[in-house]
Parts: structure tokens; sequence; C-alpha cells
């Protein structure tokens, strides 16, 4: 290979997959690469997956920003939880060094949030304050950040801080219910009906999630819904009670935006019972946010 300039490298690593981003010296995207090699894939030789990534890419010196799961106590280093009070614009300079035998190669981790509520119970994120940090380098305004996934995470911010942060294990909790358990054993078809989702956002008003879990089940058991709508309205069940939730807990009528950060198949049903629920939301394309973080990350003109 050719000697070569420092290329600047952004790496969301979480617990499954890897995203890279290549960078101009203006920050725009030069390339992206994807690939399976998340924490759990590597067998803790983080620098070896490294390299094997920067050959494949034919890149000798690179200046790379990582985020997400990979700075976990599970991951290549532990980059040390900030405080609510630290402003996302703090993220630059909070980033935790580590040392390879790479020549030419410089890497360094975002660190997550740590946040604790009112009633001393906990919550923690890592790579979703990226994604903030590059929603608001965009212009996205103060308020309430969803971010869908696995572990969906709500994020209020205020004044450039993150004010709260809630964790849900939606996607997770779906997972699971679909595929053992009770409910699995009715679920029929997994294709999309809207007015079951819609039923299951509604019925999330009533009772706590255990209890209306099983109502679904009841339904279908008791010919009162057919088995081919159990996945929809299981996820409106689920999706509901995460936004009740938040609601409940303070954030009143949401009359500004939520700003929504996810993929279009991640999002999708979120915006939907967004709109069902009289919400008012954003979507932001989660790959255009991401460059805009690694931007500001590295001081680039924005």
């Amino acid at each position: 290979m050719t000697q070569q300039a420092t290329t600047l490298m952004g790496i969301d690593w979480g617990t499954s997959n890897r995203r890279a981003y290549l960078l101009d010296e203006q920050g725009g995207l030069v390339r992206q690469h994807d690939d399976h090699e998340g924490i759990l894939h590597v067998a803790g030789d983080f620098e070896g997956s490294l390299k094997n990534l920067l050959d494949a890419l034919e890149i000798e010196r690179a200046d790379i920003v990582m985020s997400g799961m990979v700075g976990s106590r599970n991951g290549w280093r532990e980059a040390p939880y900030l405080s609510t009070d630290r402003p996302v614009a703090q993220l630059a300079q909070a980033m935790t060094e580590i040392g390879t035998s790479i020549p030419g190669v410089r890497v360094r981790v975002v660190p997550g949030y740590r946040y604790v509520d009112p009633h001393g119970l906990p919550d923690v994120m890592r790579g979703e304050e990226t994604q903030v940090f590059g929603a608001l380098a965009l212009g996205a305004p103060d308020g309430w950040f969803l971010l869908p996934g696995t572990h969906s995470k709500w994020v209020r911010v205020e004044a450039g801080r993150i004010a709260e942060f809630s964790t849900f294990m939606t996607g997770e909790l779906y997972a699971l219910m679909s595929e053992h358990g009770t409910l699995s054993k009715v679920m029929g078809a997994r294709e999309s009906v809207p007015e079951a989702f819609a039923a299951g956002l509604e019925a999330a008003r009533h009772g706590g999630f255990t209890h209306t879990a099983f109502c679904c089940r009841a339904l279908v058991v008791a010919d009162m819904m057919p088995a081919a709508h159990t996945a929809s309205y299981l996820s409106g069940l689920l999706i509901g009670t995460e936004m009740h939730e938040v609601l409940r807990r303070g954030a009143g009528a949401m009359t500004s935006p939520v700003q929504v950060v996810g993929s279009a198949a991640l999002s999708s049903r979120y915006l939907s019972a967004l709109e069902l629920l009289g919400i008012p939301a954003r979507a932001w394309q989660p790959d255009g946010v991401y460059v805009a973080a690694l931007r500001a990350l590295f001081n680039l003109p924005g």
C-alpha cells in the first residue's frame, strides 16, 4: 500500500454490528462500511478486528472516533459515564484515548451518560448520546428525542444538556414474547395490521403491562381477535406502554415535536404511534445524524 494522508473515521461499534464512516477534511462522507463484527463477535481481540477493518478499507493512517458498546465494561476500554450536568457539547473533550500497536492510528472513545431519576433508579446510555449530539448539530431543538431500538431511549434535552432519559426494553421484550411463552403459541402471521396496532396502543392506557399482555392472549382464545392480529397488537401494546409511561412521568402534552432518530424500519411504528396519540414528531436519518456528530467531534466545519 502507498503512504496515505490520515483518514478521519468514525465507528459506531455496537453489541452485534459495527458501522464505519470515512470522512474527508471538510467532514463529508466519503465511504461507509457495515459488518457484523460487534463486540460479542470479536472474542476480545478489538485491536485485531480494527486492524482487519483498516486493511480491508486500505487505510494506513487514521484518526478514529468510536462510540457505542465498544466503550462499555464489556468492550475494548471502559469510557467513564458523564453525569447529566455535563453538556453534550463537551463529549469531544471527554473522550477516552486507547493506545494501540497499530502504527499511525489514533483511537478515542465517546463516553456515555449516567442518570439517576428522582426515585433513585439509575439509567445509562452508550451510543445514543452521539446521535443526540449529531441531531443538535443539525439544528434539532431542545425537547424530547426518541431513539428506537432493542432498548428504546427517550432523552429530554434542555439548553444543550441532557435533563433526563429513560430506557425501555421494548424491542427485546417483543422478540422474547413473540418467540417464547404463551403468546407465541397463539401468534399467527407477522404482517402489519394497523387496526390491531392501534388497538394495542389504546389498551396500554388501561392497566399494567403484565395484565394487558395476558389480555392479548385472551382476546384470541375468546375469539375476540384473530390470531393474525396478535403480533401487531403486541407491538402497539409495548410501544403504548412505553409512551404512556413517558407521558405519566411529567412530560404532559408534548406540544413540540419529538425528534425521532432511527432507521426507517425501526422508526415507522413509533411515528405511527405518535401520530395516533396526537404527538407531533420529526424523523431524522441516523447516518446523517452520526456524520454530523463526527464533524463536531473532529471539530470540522459544519
